[in-house]
């Protein structure tokens, strides 16, 4: 039997009290960190400024690339220098919020705000489906509270970044999965799943790891029969294909290399994989947060020496004659590759390191505990080690309590999300935010803990 359910008259009444929570929740939250969203950690705000200012998916001429680790807010040029370091869809959205191009807190305030609420109400409507069958129970308004109430999802509102955008768009096509393609599929709704899964690849190319996933899930999931199947498949891929194929073209013309995905992944590869953070996991104790200043001011440099060799990492780069070493000139796809071999070839020196790191990174992005660096006291930190504690049990019990439920159809798509992130982040950076776009669909198999163990 499913969880108890709440009266079906009910249900409205339901969905309108949680939409006014999150509303209480996150507004309150971004309101109190507005001014968080004066800082550009990852060079979306200028892009979306620049977009505004000279139509140019860019960033102004007048710099240079911001480097991974600025957080400053760049002025903005009258002209711009086309650029794929970022995917479009956030800085797109971001530029229309813009008042004289520069971009306006309050109106970023108010989107994070919407993408929060529908990623509560997504929740929800899944947790209904999943577990209380089309009702409203108690673990479907378990698992909107949790999403409520989430640490990492509320911490990320209040910062220009794509978590959040990403965990609303990821809910939302979990929602699809479960409510529309799975239960009564047809090309339509094949379409649409397509051009979702589509603006899933504009905010983050790693969720088109996702759509590789889905696609053969589609085919072997979803109600109906076979040439149904063939045809709704076939259908979000090519939609999937258009928009690969459209973001691609576009920076063949726009930077004269068809990059897929962005120019910055060779960057996360080697923050990563390199040596300053191999030696941090070789000789670091245990809680101690890795130093990575010695890899940025090496980074800094990879322009006047070859970070493809052992001899790049271990040189003394603050030292004064090296400033006056001169540097290569590389274009923007040059430098990520750069990163790229960069990257690799410190995994071909120390292959059992790439192996122990790709198990720390695994525990890093599903660990209940965050790490304890400058700035960050220890109250905050027990806190949200105890909640990750508690929801980890929660969602293994939800597992337990699913049985063999959970590998029905339904469930496929949020399956298949965790195995996308746990192997993208596995060998790329990884840290607790960067599970963002499952903590919603991890909060249904938790809630689903309040099943009775005898449910079918």
């Amino acid at each position: 039997m499913p969880t108890r359910t709440l009266p079906s008259s009910n249900r409205c009444m339901t969905f309108v009290v949680i939409i006014v929570l999150a509303v209480i929740v996150r507004g309150a939250v971004i309101l109190v960190n507005l001014d968080q969203f004066a800082q550009d950690p990852d060079a979306y705000r200028v892009i979306a400024e620049t977009l505004s200012e000279t139509g140019t998916f860019g960033l102004p001429t007048a710099n240079e690339l911001p480097a991974a680790s600025d957080t400053n807010v760049h002025p903005i040029g009258t002209t711009a220098r086309a650029t794929a370091f970022r995917p479009p869809l956030y800085p797109y959205l971001l530029s229309w919020l813009t008042t004289n191009h520069t971009l306006h807190h309050s109106l970023v305030g108010v989107l994070h705000l919407a993408l929060g609420v529908l990623t509560t109400v997504c929740t929800l409507s899944i947790a209904s489906q999943l577990i209380d069958r089309g009702r409203i129970g108690w673990a479907s308004i378990l698992a909107a509270l949790i999403v409520l109430i989430d640490p990492i999802l509320l911490q990320q509102s209040t910062l220009v970044m794509t978590e959040t955008i990403a965990t609303a768009t990821a809910t939302l096509l979990v929602w699809y999965w479960v409510s529309r393609l799975t239960v009564s599929p047809n090309l339509t709704k094949g379409l649409i799943f397509g051009g979702l899964l589509g603006l899933a690849y504009y905010c983050r190319p790693t969720f088109l790891a996702w759509a590789a996933l889905l696609l053969p899930a589609i085919l072997l999931g979803i109600q109906g029969r076979w040439k149904e199947r063939i045809a709704v498949t076939v259908a979000t891929a090519s939609v999937i294909a258009l928009a690969v194929g459209f973001w691609t073209l576009r920076n063949l013309n726009a930077i004269g290399h068809p990059v897929w995905g962005t120019s910055h992944g060779g960057y996360t590869l080697l923050l990563a994989n390199n040596p300053s953070f191999y030696d941090y996991l070789r000789n670091g104790k245990f809680g101690e947060a890795w130093d990575a200043e010695p890899f940025l001011e090496a980074y800094e440099h990879r322009f006047q020496g070859d970070p493809n060799t052992a001899a790049f990492w271990q040189t003394d780069w603050s030292r004064p004659e090296h400033a006056a070493l001169p540097a290569r000139v590389l274009s923007e796809h040059e430098d990520d590759q750069l990163a790229y071999h960069a990257a690799k070839a410190t995994i071909a020196r120390q292959p059992a390191m790439f192996v122990w790191s790709c198990v720390v990174r695994l525990a890093r992005l599903w660990s209940p505990m965050p790490h304890h660096v400058p700035g960050r006291s220890w109250p905050p930190i027990i806190l949200v080690t105890v909640y990750y504690g508690v929801f980890s049990i929660a969602v293994i019990l939800g597992c337990v309590r699913l049985g063999r439920s959970i590998l029905g159809p339904g469930w496929w798509a949020i399956g298949a999300l965790v195995l996308t992130l746990s192997a993208v982040h596995t060998i790329y950076w990884s840290n607790l935010r960067m599970r963002s776009p499952a903590i919603p669909s991890l909060a249904v198999v938790a809630a689903a803990a309040l099943r009775r163990p005898d449910a079918e």
